[in-house]
């Protein structure tokens, strides 16, 4: 017992607390932790599904969660609420350019030159089909990625494609290095060879969708056209054999020659400017020759006005008798820069590299014959002649004035004014200064005499039954005048006008001599016929006298100056028939002012009261009482 008794055994732990326990610990815990995710395994797709369920339940005829239009959230709105919103986006697509980038070069979209427009409808339906055609796994992928970030859709769009390749078309060639297949460079230095080398071309499908998808966008994102790179196509020997055609071409100058003296000629350093070549292609595999058309034009621009012709309207020409007739006109002779061009290449080949003068058919006149013929001027209806003396400088003014009316045409329902036409009397226009009255007074202007025509014109009117618009008469009556029928001219009043009231067109003639102007007004009035009374003169008012004050005037005599003349007043009634037997009555007032009589006299004779007056009184004349006063003089 001594024995057992000393012997010790360390407590041990209580059970379960064995060392041989505490795997059996771990392994509980171990299992905790996987019910937990076997629970959370089997929860979270319950969650998930019931998640979905509930959110697509609740938009049901509606755009999903999380998706966009543009700058705009539109999930949960109903396929009408999105097709508003489209409509919406319309104009602001229209209006807002596409900025886009070529190589290096930014260049921009005009819609509305491509004629985009929204479709509203398709883009609704486009919103209500996302997120529902990818079968449930799929949707719910697309339900959950929307947490994220939103789907943002661009617009259903319609555009001209044909417009949007052109513009890709335009892009390409000024802003791409496109593959070159060899040329000819011309210049100073002489002619040499442009070797073929590789470039780039725009793709054209890929580069036909990004501008869609980037129209269809919004906000505007910069779009970058694609571009593949290209071989040349290359053509044996083409280059080599254009550089020996361009020298051949550039060796001299090359002339053109007309009728007469007109010549163009094209110097050699002209002809190098304008050389440009266009590179072979498979279709035309050579290097072709050609000269700039704006070449041309540059040199063309400055000798044209001496080459050209401009076109000749048709014209009625009066005949001897009083026979009208019609010459037909002539449409203009121009040059055109490609013709010039393509003629310069064909005369550079011919034998003395000369060819005929290359003008084409211009414009036609603005009048035809056929044109003329339906105006109906058939014969003389009215005319008149006015005399004056020869040769002097206010005949001039006559005959031109004469000449700038001769051939005017009015047209039935027309009117015409001799100042609308003409316009100010100007040196530039040839007329010569002349007396003429201006304010009562007779003073040098240039135009002077014109009156003279005015007055003929308005009685071959008057006389013809014409509905006369406008017509002063005179200050004075001059005696080379009809009383009561006179006109005057000046600018921009008084004018002479009138309207041409018959149903065929009046054409005013002028004929004149040294001494006389004659004004005929061809056409048709339909057989109106024209009576003309001058009433007696009426109202005479004295001519004024104006004493001019001389020393040197001996006081037994005065010296007139100006005549004088005394006024009146006259009425000139015109009755005109027509061939239905109505009529028209015109009643015209004239009044002429009394002219001052202007005379020169001693002072002594100036009457008291009228300017001058000195009240001295006039010496007695040599004689007359001398003999009595010589008698009565001291001895």
């Amino acid at each position: 017992m001594a024995a057992n008794a000393g012997k010790s055994t360390p407590p041990g732990p209580a059970t379960g607390d064995t060392p041989e326990d505490e795997p059996e610990v771990s392994v509980s815990r171990r299992w905790q932790w996987r019910r937990v995710a076997i629970f959370a395994l089997v929860l979270l797709p319950l969650v998930l599904a019931a998640g979905y369920t509930l959110d697509r339940a609740r938009h049901s005829g509606r755009v999903v969660r999380g998706v966009h239009i543009g700058d705009v959230d539109v999930g949960g709105m109903s396929e009408a609420e999105v097709a508003r919103v489209a409509t919406d986006f319309d104009e602001r697509l229209r209006k807002t350019p596409l900025p886009a980038r070529v190589r290096t070069s930014e260049v921009s979209v005009d819609p509305e030159k491509l004629t985009l427009s929204v479709a509203p409808a398709a883009t609704a339906r486009r919103a209500m089909a996302a997120g529902r055609e990818g079968g449930v796994f799929r949707d719910l992928r697309f339900w959950v990625a929307r947490f994220s970030s939103p789907l943002r859709l661009p617009l259903e769009i319609s555009l001209d494609l044909t417009r949007a390749r052109a513009l890709l078309d335009e892009w390409e060639k000024a802003h791409v290095d496109l593959p070159f297949s060899g040329g000819v460079v011309a210049d100073a230095g002489g002619v040499r060879a442009d070797p073929p080398r590789k470039g780039h071309v725009i793709d054209g499908d890929s580069a036909v969708a990004s501008l869609v998808r980037g129209l269809a966008s919004w906000p505007r994102e910069p779009v970058e056209v694609p571009l593949v790179e290209r071989e040349p196509f290359i053509a044996a020997g083409a280059v080599e054999s254009a550089v020996e055609e361009a020298k051949r071409l550039l060796a001299e100058p090359v002339t053109f020659s007309g009728e007469g003296e007109r010549v163009l000629r094209f110097e050699k350093e002209e002809l190098t400017r304008a050389l440009r070549s266009r590179a072979p292609t498979p279709a035309a595999p050579r290097v072709t020759l050609y000269l700039d058309n704006a070449v041309v034009e540059e040199k063309l621009a400055r000798v044209r006005a001496g080459l050209e012709a401009p076109p000749v309207n048709a014209h009625f020409i009066v005949e001897k008798g009083d026979r009208v007739s019609i010459e037909a006109g002539s449409p203009g002779a121009v040059l055109r820069a490609e013709t010039v061009a393509a003629k310069l290449l064909e005369a550079a080949a011919l034998p003395g590299r000369n060819g005929p003068l290359p003008l084409e058919q211009g414009a036609a006149p603005e009048l035809s014959k056929e044109a003329l013929a339906a105006l109906n001027v058939r014969h003389l209806v009215g005319q008149y002649t006015t005399h004056h003396p020869c040769c002097q400088p206010r005949v001039d003014n006559i005959h031109l004035i004469a000449d700038l009316l001769r051939g005017q045409i009015v047209k039935p329902g027309e009117s015409f004014s001799v100042n609308a036409l003409i316009g100010p009397r100007s040196a530039k226009l040839g007329f010569k200064p002349a007396p003429t009255i201006e304010e009562g007074e007779m003073v040098d202007s240039l135009g002077g005499g014109v009156s003279q025509f005015a007055t003929t014109l308005f009685n071959a009117l008057f006389v013809g039954g014409y509905d006369i618009t406008e017509r002063m008469p005179h200050t004075y009556w001059f005696a080379r005048y009809p009383m009561g029928r006179d006109a005057t001219l000046s600018w921009p009043k008084p004018d002479v006008a009138f309207k041409n009231d018959s149903e065929a067109g009046a054409l005013i003639w002028t004929e004149y001599g040294d001494d006389h102007i004659t004004v005929k007004v061809f056409g048709d009035n339909g057989g109106r016929k024209v009576s003309i009374k001058v009433s007696p003169q009426q109202n005479l008012v004295k001519a004024p006298i104006e004493y001019i004050p001389d020393l040197t005037q001996p006081p037994e005599k005065d010296k007139t100056m100006e005549a004088g003349q005394i006024g009146w007043t006259v009425f000139v009634t015109r009755q005109v028939t027509f061939a239905d037997g109505t009529k028209r009555e015109d009643k015209r007032k004239v009044v002429y002012k009394a002219r001052t009589r202007r005379v020169i006299v001693h002072p002594c004779n100036v009457p008291k009261g009228e300017p001058g007056y000195t009240g001295e009184k006039c010496p007695e004349p040599e004689g007359a009482e001398g003999e009595g006063t010589e008698a009565g003089k001291p001895q």
